[in-house]
This record gives structure tokens, sequence and C-alpha cells, in this order.
């Protein structure tokens, strides 16, 4: 359903879209754990904006986001939760917006260093 709904933007008319920060970094954090943050963004454009996919780089990374239309200079915002799981290390991840912006797509990072547990 998303794979077709990625080309719904084609026929909509392009807007633009502002974040406040294209990126966050959870810093340290223990294995196991999970960490919400909210990418707010606003629609800079003179059209509604339309979010009609926002994906994680895995199965760890969860966005959530509002499909009601943002109407021009009103704000959202991309709500990630992060699983850390069994990770270790740095992690770098990447959320793929898909709106009626150009281009088409934002990719927002969102880092950690995952701290393993003690066994």
């Amino acid at each position: 359903m998303a794979y077709a709904k990625a080309f719904a933007t084609d026929s909509i008319p392009k807007t633009t879209i502002q974040f406040e920060v294209g990126s966050h970094d959870f810093g340290e954090i223990k294995q196991e754990s999970t960490h919400k943050f909210s990418f707010k963004f606003t629609n800079t454009g003179n059209e509604p904006l339309v979010i009609v996919n926002a994906k994680g780089s895995c199965g760890c990374t969860i966005p959530s986001f509002s499909e009601e239309k943002i109407l021009p200079g009103e704000s959202g915002e991309i709500n990630i939760e992060y699983h850390s799981e069994e990770q270790e290390g740095g992690q770098n991840k990447t959320v793929t917006i898909t709106a009626n912006t150009n281009p088409e797509t934002t990719i927002l990072g969102v880092f950690a260093e995952v701290i393993p547990t003690k066994k």
C-alpha cells in the first residue's frame, strides 16, 4: 500500500517543508531500551502539505505521523520510536519522509551509542 501511495504525490500541488532539526542523537543508551523523539516541522509553502509515508531504515526505528493535511504556515511532527534491542556501538539510522514536496523525499537521521548490558 505504501508503494502505491508514494506515487500519489505526482498529482498533488507541491509545497515545501522545513524541519527544526534534521537529525537527533540519543547519545549513550542501554541495550534493550526504547527511546522517543519528535521531529517538528512547518509547511513553509503555499499549498497543503500531505505526508504519504514515513519509513525507518530498519525495524528498530519506527516512525508515526498524522495523515491529515498540514496547511501553509502550520506545523506538525513525525514521531519516532527507537528500540536498541541487542545492538552495540554506534548506530546510524534514517527515517525517509515522502510528501508532496520537491524533492519528494526528506531523510532524517537518528543516532545512538548503544552500551551493552552487563550479563
